[in-house]
This record gives C-alpha cells, sequence and structure tokens, in this order.
C-alpha cells in the first residue's frame, strides 16, 4: 500500500466515523475534508514536500486531518505530545524545524516559521526521494532524545487492511510509533479511534464501556494499573475483543489475572520500536511471555543474546547519534531475549542491566518473581552504586492497604532467595506510596546514586 492508495481507502470509508473525540463523533468524510482545508492553509505560509514541520499536539479530529494533509503534501513530520516548551524548543532545534504547528483541545491553534532550515544528510536523502517523512523522538530517559528519521510511505506499504473495521481506543501517545502505527491501520481499515477524556484507569474503563471498544493497545504498566483499580472487575470490559501489550517486559501474573477475568479477549505482544517500527508477532497462547515474528519481510537474528532486526519498515537512522546498524544492515535493537525453538522471550533492556560484581541482572525478571507475592501491588526494580559490588538491587514496592511492612519484606527476601540466584535478590526495599511511571506509561529506572 502506498498513500495514494490509503487515501482511497479513506474515501471508499467516507461514511463511517472516523473518531469520537468528547463524545462526539467524527466521519472520514468530515476528515477528508478537513484534510482538503489545512493542505490550503499549510501552503499558504509555505509548506511543500520536504518541508519539516513540528506537530506538536494529543489526539484530535485536527491531529488526525493534519497529519493526514503532511502525507499528502510530501512533507516530514516531527509530532511531540505532552512535553516542556523547553523540551518541544530543544527537539525542534534538534532537528532544525522549518514550521511549528500547534493543535490543542480546541483543534487547530497556528502555524508558524521557526526560521531554522533543516539542511542534514538523511533529510537530504528524503527530499530527494520525494516521500513524506517522519521524526519520532526517544524518550531521552537515558540522555538526550534521539531523532529518528523514517520514510513515512515505507511504514504506510507494510499497513495491511483488517478484515473487519473495528473500534480501536488510542491510548498510545501520538507521537509514539505505536500511536502512528495505530493511526495509519485506522486510516486503511475504517477503523473507528475513540480518543479518551484522560488516561487514567477510570476513563480507558469508561471509554471502553461506552463506545463499546474492541481493541485496546497499552502497555503491562498500564494494565496493572488498571488491575489495581478493579477495572476489570466490571464486567462491561469484557466487549474487548484484544488486548495488544508491548514496549515492557509482561510480568506472568498479569498476564495470569487477564486470561482469568477476560476469558474470550485475545492477548497479543506486540513488538516493535521507534527505531524499526511495529512488527507482526504471534504467541502460543493468551498466557505465554514467547512470540515469534510472523511479518513478511522481516527477518531476525540473536547474536551474544540481543535481538537484531532485518526490515524495511526501519529507520534511515538518528539524527544526532551513532548508527545502531551492523556493517550488513541489521538494527541493533537492544533488547536482550531468551530463545526457545522459533520463540523468544525479551528479557530486558541492555541500557536497564544492572551489574551487580560482574554478574548481570534484569530488572523485569526481579519484579516479575515480587509481584507474585499477594499483597505486591506493584514494584520497580532499579540500581543503587555501591563501592564493594559496583551496584545493588533495590526494589521500589506498592504495598496493598494495611500490610506489615516488616513482615512483608521478609517475605520478599525469602520469596526471591527461593526463585532466584542470589546476586539477583533486592538488598534494599524501601515501601512507596505509588510507582514512578513515564509519560509513556512505562516504569521509571533510572540508577539511585
Amino acid at each position: 500500500m502506498d498513500s495514494s492508495l490509503l487515501f482511497k481507502h479513506l474515501y471508499n470509508n467516507g461514511d463511517r466515523i472516523a473518531c469520537w473525540y468528547q463524545q462526539k463523533s467524527y466521519s472520514y468524510k468530515w476528515l477528508l475534508s478537513r484534510c482538503d482545508e489545512l493542505i490550503w492553509t499549510f501552503s499558504t505560509v509555505g509548506v511543500v514536500a520536504g518541508t519539516m514541520v513540528s506537530l506538536i499536539a494529543d489526539y484530535h479530529p485536527d491531529s488526525l486531518a493534519s497529519l493526514l494533509a503532511l502525507i499528502k503534501l510530501k512533507a516530514i513530520v516531527q509530532p511531540m505530545t505532552r512535553l516542556s516548551e523547553e523540551a518541544i524548543a530543544r527537539n525542534s532545534e534538534i532537528c532544525s524545524s522549518e514550521f511549528q504547528l500547534w493543535i490543542d483541545e480546541d483543534g487547530f491553534k497556528n502555524i508558524g516559521s521557526t526560521g531554522m532550515k533543516s539542511e542534514h544528510a538523511l533529510i537530504d536523502n528524503l527530499r530527494l526521494s520525494g516521500q513524506a517523512g517522519l521524526i519520532i523522538m526517544s524518550s531521552g530517559t537515558s540522555g538526550q532524545s534521539k531523532a529518528i528519521v523514517h520514510n513515512l510511505e515505507q511504514l504506510i506499504s507494510v499497513v495491511k487492511p483488517s478484515l473487519q473495521p473495528r473500534t480501536v481506543l488510542s491510548f498510545l501517545l501520538f507521537d509514539h510509533i505505536g500511536g502512528i502505527n495505530t493511526m495509519l491501520s485506522a486510516f486503511a481499515s475504517g477503523n473507528c479511534l475513540v480518543v479518551p477524556e484522560l488516561r487514567t484507569p477510570e476513563s480507558i474503563s469508561e471509554a471502553i464501556s461506552r463506545y463499546q471498544v474492541d481493541v485496546l493497545i497499552t502497555s503491562p504498566s498500564f494494565l496493572n494499573l488498571m488491575i489495581l483499580k478493579n477495572c476489570f472487575e466490571n464486567r462491561s470490559l469484557q466487549v474487548l475483543k484484544q488486548i495488544n501489550y508491548g514496549s515492557e517486559v509482561m510480568p506472568a501474573s498479569i498476564l495470569s489475572y487477564l486470561a482469568e477475568k477476560l476469558p474470550t479477549t485475545r492477548m497479543i505482544q506486540a513488538y516493535g520500536l521507534s527505531e524499526a517500527g511495529v512488527i507482526k508477532t504471534r504467541s502460543d497462547d493468551n498466557q505465554s511471555t514467547f512470540i515469534r515474528i510472523v511479518d513478511d519481510g522481516v527477518q531476525v537474528r540473536v547474536r551474544e543474546n540481543k535481538l537484531e532486526v532485518l526490515s524495511k519498515t526501519s529507520m534511515l537512522g538518528y539524527m544526532n547519534a551513532p548508527s545502531p546498524f551492523t556493517s550488513d544492515g541489521w538494527l541493533i535493537t537492544g533488547d536482550v531475549v531468551e530463545v526457545r525453538d522459533n520463540s523468544f522471550r525479551i528479557v530486558g533492556r541492555d541500557t536497564e542491566v544492572i551489574n551487580v560484581g560482574g554478574e548481570k541482572v534484569y530488572p523485569g525478571e526481579v519484579e516479575n518473581i515480587i509481584l507474585q507475592l499477594t499483597r505486591v501491588e506493584d514494584v520497580v526494580v532499579s540500581a543503587e552504586k555501591n563501592a564493594i559490588l559496583g551496584n545493588i538491587v533495590v526494589a521500589r514496592i506498592k504495598a496493598s492497604v494495611d500490610t506489615d511492612f516488616i513482615q512483608l519484606r521478609r517475605e520478599v527476601i525469602l520469596w526471591c532467595k527461593k526463585h532466584l540466584p542470589l546476586f539477583k535478590v533486592p538488598q534494599k526495599i524501601t515501601f512507596v506510596n505509588e510507582v514512578d511511571y513515564g509519560l509513556r506509561f512505562k516504569k521509571k529506572r533510572q540508577p539511585i546514586a
């Protein structure tokens, strides 16, 4: 599929609902009409093929129409969502964005020139190709955000329309590769996107029930937050036909709970990276944490326990960081995996590994064990500097109400010693009111000084 065919699908689905926003529906016919209006607006101020545009927005009918307009203009889009003014300015400067387009909760606000000119080699190559581009900014949790350059036409080319249009909740952020994939899939399939009022367990649950949502795409951490709020005790959530989860290691205890509460809902572990796009996978069953790649044109290999990917949807490169590609063109994902036959399980990110006296500890593995204890509601494991061992393992635990912390600390240590090598057992345990999550609902695991 190319962008011209994508727009043909949009026209064919004209009478279908494209999205629900603040309890009002917008059709694909409306979306296309608004797209044409915005093309004129953007062209008037000087946006042409190859122009770099920072699209500062969250989900809104005008955001969807703006994305389509920029695709049609063959512009290069840099979406940014829920960032501070300082972060927006910094990210725009990294890419030398030529225009900033602002959309708030009321819709299109303004578009204006920044006075900058983007002249990076990757951008020059995109312009020569005459195709639309996409720049995804990494979260920057381990330093400066990386500017990840994609050929947007390549991402569109692998989108396959679903056999039956579905109602999908737009949870992943507008500037997330998963959010972009959700929108492109919706455009190709005539799906209805439901924009929740808030990204809270209560608001998401209410939206699922109100709009009879078929598909929820989210993170394991957010699913756990929904469990803690007893959202899945509400039988109305059984309307979900499918839950796609990814971006983090999935604790087995969460999968087991969901399988019990949502017996007819299909659980799909998605695999995707900002650098590689979203790759189709398959699990053996709803409770398996092992997946295999079933995406045509995508190859994977494992070297030194790290996953590498060869795919035409891989990024063109970073604008401001060294290349993560091997000499023969494979993308080094940074994901450490355990292999079983033709399947693999994500153990963790190589950037999150805790080195304890020369031994490697992956936080997700320790969290998975601790979460098996009934009085542990949530936990985040990270490193703390240590003069002797280099680092020690620290667990910050959110316990259930009225828990005896002294007794639970003892239980955690004994349970971990039973199921983990001694060097992986937390040497420091603290109890917290809430576990910290980032904007993308992934656990914050910054090392403790």
